[in-house]
């Protein structure tokens, strides 16, 4: 069986927001227009807008709002307060008006030494059955940054000392446990509605230890993750090779 490569984040999210089990971890989304932004304001504090095929975290905008006449909105690493009128104005400024974009529930991420992060799981299905290969902690490199990519300044660091270090008081054992098992389980509902051989997983956990889905990746870049466990990641590569010859 081939792998698929799939770029639109409302392809894959849609069967995980309709699946039973599952959609109890993935924030609510919808496609950005004036509606869904103010229908999504209404119910959450903190949004994010998207672009529906973007990559690396790049074109990301997060919308807070402050009350019902205020919002502030973050683009790359400058803040802009607006009147909750304007709002949609000030995000066509950022966006492609040619391109799809998404409105995501925002999660408040537990914090590491101050900074928010989440947590990379790689899966691999290399003999017909998916098996956890790699994982490692995201560390937003600002208190205030937008998202937790690499490719924005974060650092990968092990989990289980990130885990162990966080802000807020989290039951490390059952938060690891429930991020593992949640894992598998997104994966079995994507595999179900795609062909795939590899799935790379962002999961947030909340300041409350709830887990959340973020996004999955189909072509996920595993390279920055080879110095956290070079045995861990000699397994990937093994599995990686097995699916290679299929």
């Amino acid at each position: 069986m081939k792998h698929t490569v799939i770029r639109s984040k409302m392809k894959k999210g849609k069967p995980l927001m309709k699946d039973p089990i599952v959609s109890r971890y993935v924030p609510e989304m919808d496609w950005l227009d004036f509606l869904s932004l103010q229908r999504m304001l209404q119910t959450y504090s903190t949004v994010y807008i998207k672009p529906d095929k973007g990559r690396q975290g790049k074109g990301v905008i997060r919308v807070k709002k402050l009350n019902d006449s205020k919002s502030k909105i973050s683009y790359k690493q400058k803040t802009k307060r607006v009147s909750s009128k304007k709002v949609m104005k000030e995000i066509k400024k950022h966006i492609h008006l040619r391109k799809k974009y998404l409105i995501q529930q925002g999660v408040e991420l537990a914090t590491y030494h101050g900074r928010p992060f989440d947590v990379r799981l790689v899966l691999q299905k290399p003999l017909n059955r998916w098996r956890l290969t790699l994982m490692s902690a995201k560390i937003a490199p600002r208190r205030n940054s937008i998202v937790t990519n690499v490719a924005k300044g974060a650092k990968e660091v092990n989990v289980v000392k990130v885990l162990h270090g966080v802000d807020q008081p989290l039951n490390v054992l059952k938060v690891l446990r429930e991020l593992i098992d949640v894992s598998h389980q997104i994966v079995q509902v994507l595999d179900s509605h795609f062909p795939l051989q590899i799935v790379g997983l962002d999961m947030g956990i909340d300041r409350k230890g709830k887990v959340w889905f973020i996004e999955a990746n189909t072509k996920p870049d595993c390279t920055g993750m080879r110095k956290l466990d070079r045995k861990l990641y000699r397994k990937y590569l093994e599995a990686k090779k097995l699916i290679g010859k299929r």
